[in-house]
């Protein structure tokens, strides 16, 4: 057996079986590989009593006689834990010993003082807020982030990954469907910085390119412009001109970078996600090497001044036009990284505008919440005529009835009774069956409007016609993130990104104040139209009553080829309480999503605005050390 072989081989734990009674803890499991039959970077598998649940998987480098540590949470429905091999495993040799034991509270903290202080800073913000929830989720991730590699090893790691495939790509340039020519131009710089760039560029493992200084003459099918002391990995042509090769398509493409620090050495990646126009717009994507089909975008005098945001905006609005994002980090630039500069201002209603929207709030009691919602839209709500439909889903309570009571005259609200057992989807889709206007906002009754302009902010972003659904930046009573977006995947199959995060503390590198595509929101605040819920047949009430049936609403709105988009633009208060416990555990949850992962498979794990070099079970930015799928990816 040889060593390519082994990979994927499964070895046992020791105390990693039969973990039945022992899930949602802490546990440390070291390895001692001395003959490398795990290879360079084994994957730990947490197996569930329910097996059509997604199995957490976290990756650890080893270093080079073999040996790591991993740091976990458990599941709390674990049934065992085993060790999966890598490619580089090798088949023969002494098995490796694997030890799983847990950790007790006092070393959680010493770890967590250790390791990560900054982190635990902001769980013990959390706590002092009262957001002991927050506090409990962002402690059990902080240990997902001490068992992550450094970017230095990290590097390192894709270095010999790629040096390995490195052959087989070169010679597979021969097959490709058409081999495209390359002109680029260097930014102007100091002699040194433009031969550093040079050096590089003529370096290249892809067929030779035409390098030239700014405004020299181009020739050739694809077309690019660097600056001057830029450094590129020797592989860089090749990854970015394959896209193009394989599909006529494609007009443009980028991919990851870093930073060359003062003493040489590579810091600071910047991980992007696939193309987004929200994204382009706020100069979030705004590359440092941009290839573009020559034929649709040509070069001109002010090519070194435009933005690579400004030019791939351009690009992207011509019919069918695909932008290829390579997850790779391909681009060493020099010096930090220019402050993102909108290419396009925020988008906004003309103010002699005043739509119409219908809003279906579904309720069962807890009139104090439903209240402050009504209050907010009432109140703290300008420029929108609305048409509050509230669904009623069976409630009791006397201070309920009174609400109602004191409601009768008001002429925007209505009510519409569906008892029974709660069913989100049904209950939204009777609402959107009373409502009087074509856009149509889901709102929870536990949400309250805190700004004016929310709405509105809303409404404007689904003026453009490929958008089918609007998300809201939410936040928790205290300030911190309830609700930035959903990355799927993340958590099994989907999870709230950048959930208990401070909103202003820079921990979200500037994501949070920017509209961005996405791949789905909560329908905790959900502005849609009718004719697009009808036309992907709204929410599953069958299916997926109780979770995931907004992500699947949304991941249908896609594949009809509509955007999400999420804006920061309207930020409210979710009042999801911050004080329980874990959840009571719902019997529909596995049979949820288990229909997520029969109907979704081929997207969950893949969310093209996550890039795969980060981990899906970690917080954001944690690096993994095994990557998803590193190919060229479009939205």
């Amino acid at each position: 057996m040889t060593a390519s072989q082994a990979a994927n081989d499964l070895f046992p734990v020791e105390g990693g079986g039969e973990l039945t009674g022992i899930g949602d803890r802490l546990v440390e499991i070291r390895f001692d590989d001395p003959d490398h039959r795990l290879g360079t970077c084994p994957e730990v598998v947490m197996e569930r009593l329910d097996p059509r649940r997604p199995e957490p998987c976290r990756s650890l480098p080893l270093d080079e006689v073999g040996k790591g540590r991993y740091f976990g949470w458990l599941p709390d429905d674990v049934r065992r834990v085993v060790v999966r091999a890598d490619e580089t495993g090798v088949a023969d040799g002494r098995p490796p010993h694997i030890r799983l034991r847990a950790v007790p509270v006092w070393r959680m903290i010493l770890l967590a003082v250790v390791h990560r202080p900054r982190r635990l800073r902001r769980v013990l913000a959390l706590l002092v807020a009262g957001n002991r929830k927050g506090a409990k989720m962002r402690f059990v991730r902080l240990f997902d982030t001490i068992g992550a590699p450094s970017y230095a090893l990290w590097a390192r790691l894709r270095e010999h990954e790629d040096a390995r495939a490195r052959p087989a790509e070169i010679a597979a340039v021969a097959n490709w469907p058409t081999r495209p020519t390359v002109s680029i131009l260097i930014g102007p710089g100091s002699a040194s910085a433009v031969a550093t760039t040079r050096t590089d560029l003529q370096a290249q493992t892809y067929p030779p390119v035409q390098v030239a200084e700014a405004h020299a003459t181009v020739v050739g099918d694809i077309w690019g412009s660097v600056p001057a002391g830029t450094r590129l990995s020797p592989d860089a042509l090749l990854h970015l001109v394959r896209p193009f090769a394989f599909d006529p398509e494609v007009v443009a493409s980028y991919s990851d970078e870093d930073r060359i620090g003062l003493l040489g050495r590579a810091r600071d990646p910047d991980f992007r996600p696939a193309f987004g126009r929200a994204q382009a717009e706020t100069g979030a994507l705004d590359p440092s090497l941009l290839l573009l089909r020559r034929e649709v975008l040509e070069p001109d005098e002010n090519s070194s001044a435009r933005t690579a945001a400004a030019r791939l905006l351009e690009v992207s609005r011509r019919p069918r036009a695909r932008i290829a994002h390579v997850p790779r980090v391909l681009i060493h630039r020099r010096g930090r990284i220019a402050r993102a500069t909108p290419v396009r201002s925020v988008p906004r209603l003309d103010d002699a505008a005043r739509p119409s929207v219908s809003v279906i709030i579904p309720s069962r009691d807890r009139a104090d919440l439903l209240e402050a919602c009504l209050d907010g839209l009432f109140r703290r709500t300008a420029g929108v005529d609305l048409d509050i439909v509230i669904v009623d889903n069976g409630s009791r309570e006397a201070r309920t009835a009174e609400l109602y009571d004191r409601l009768t005259a008001e002429p925007r609200l209505r009510r519409v009774d569906r008892p029974g057992p709660f069913n989100f989807p049904a209950l939204i889709a009777a609402g959107v069956e009373a409502a009087r206007h074509e856009l149509v906002l889901l709102l929870n009754n536990d949400v309250e409007a805190i700004e004016s302009d929310w709405l509105r902010a809303m409404i404007a972003e689904m003026a453009e016609p490929d958008v089918g659904a609007v998300g809201a930046r939410l936040l928790f009573p205290d300030g911190f993130v309830q609700h930035g977006g959903v990355t799927l995947g993340a958590g099994g199959i989907a999870r709230h990104t950048f959930h208990f995060f401070a909103r202003d503390d820079g921990e979200d590198r500037g994501w949070l104040a920017r509209r961005r595509d996405v791949s789905a929101v909560t329908a905790a605040c959900l502005l849609t139209s009718r004719t697009h819920w009808r036309s992907v047949g709204g929410m599953d009430a069958d299916r997926l009553a109780v979770a995931y049936n907004d992500v699947d609403f949304c991941l249908k709105l896609r594949r009809a080829g509509l955007r999400v988009i999420w804006t920061p633009e309207a930020t409210l208060v979710h009042r999801e309480s911050v004080t329980r416990g874990p959840a009571e555990k719902n019997a529909k949850l596995a049979d949820e999503e288990a229909v997520m992962m029969e109907r979704w498979a081929g997207v969950l794990g893949r969310d093209p605005f996550h890039n795969p070099n980060l981990s899906l079970v970690a917080e954001p930015f944690v690096l993994d050390g095994r990557p998803g799928d590193r190919r060229a990816r479009f939205p």
